[in-house]
Formats: C-alpha cells, structure tokens, sequence
C-alpha cells in the first residue's frame, strides 16, 4: 500500500513510514491521542517544519512528547508565571490547533515551541469557563442552584491515566519504545479497551 506525505507530498509503501525507530515512536503517540487531536496534530506539525528543510523525525517525536503531556494535565495555562490554570479538554486542543492552521497565515513560521497554541486553548478555555460561570450566576439569581451541582467534569479513566503514565515515563527515557508497546497492552489487557 502507497502513501502520500500530506506535508511533503512525498510517495512511499506504507512501511517505508515507520523505518526509523523515532517513526515508530511517533506512530505510538499519535495513536495513543484521541482521533480528533491526532489528527489535528499531524497538520500542527507542519507549522514547525524549517523553511527549506523537512521537519527531522526526532524533533517531531519531541515536539508531540511535550504537547501530550500538556494535554494530559487537564488543564492549561497561559503563561507559567501567572499561574491562572482553566481546566482543557482534548477537543479544546484539537480546536486550538484547527485555529491556528487556519490563520497559518498570520503566523510566524517555523513555531519554536507550543506557547501561542497555549494561549489560543487558554483563550478556548477561559470562555467556557465564563459560560459555565454565567450559568451558575443564572441558575442562583432564578432559584435553580439548591439543586443543580456544577457539570461534571468527565474523569479520568485507570487505562487513560496509566496510558498517560507510560507516555511519560518513555519521554523520561525510562521505557525504550518496546518496554512502553508493552506496558501499554497489559494495561489495555487489564482494564479493557476503551481509553
């Protein structure tokens, strides 16, 4: 089976893809995101990729390693220092990402780290914060707020956290890719399929 680079437009067999181990590796963290963000994040990938040269392997394999771990906090901020976190789900990254590849643009490329798709998920993340704020204020001044509790955040599932958990040990270099490939079919094993 042939495949076609979205980026490059470059023609190989599926396989010649996943030759090099930082494509393996690549492979396995996209395949551990939810479907919308993976592939928002194959497209976001492109915004770093040098003017005249193609994005190398390893600094995609890094830059995908610190945008899942900022995804699995479940929160974002948009600046450390201030420290004003708003909770951040996956399809608010995904969209994060969708709006900034439409406004590529504007951009200054190549992007040299995630800060401006932080500020854009902050941004995201702040208005339904807002909205689910009114919405509370409304539910009070009308008299709905003995009974009616804050939406529930969904949680975290065991096999997401220790999916996540592997994710972050592997970028720590403390599971090689195979150790990690391992560690994650136990896990899927022991608390089922669905993530």
């Amino acid at each position: 089976m042939r495949a076609t680079c979205p980026d490059c437009g470059a023609q190989a067999h599926l396989s010649a893809f996943f030759v090099e181990d930082d494509g393996k590796r690549l492979a396995a963290l996209l395949a551990d995101m939810q479907p919308e963000l993976g592939r928002a994040v194959i497209a976001y990938l492109g915004l770093f990729k040098p003017a005249k040269n193609a994005l190398r392997l390893p600094r995609a394999v890094k830059l995908v390693q610190e945008l899942a771990s900022l995804v699995d906090a479940g929160s974002v901020c948009r600046d450390e220092r201030s420290g004003v976190r708003r909770p951040a789900s996956p399809a608010m990254w995904a969209n994060g990402i969708e709006q900034m590849l439409a406004q590529r643009a504007s951009l200054t490329l190549p992007l040299e780290n995630h800060n401006y798709l932080r500020a854009v998920v902050f941004g995201l993340a702040d208005k339904a914060d807002a909205a689910t704020e009114r919405q509370r204020e409304e539910n009070a001044r009308a008299g709905r707020h003995l009974d009616t509790a804050a939406p529930a955040q969904p949680k975290e599932t065991p096999l997401q956290r220790q999916l996540a958990w592997i994710r972050q040990q592997e970028g720590y270099g403390a599971f090689t890719a195979e150790q990690a490939e391992e560690e994650r079919a136990k896990a899927r094993a022991k608390y089922g399929e669905k993530a």
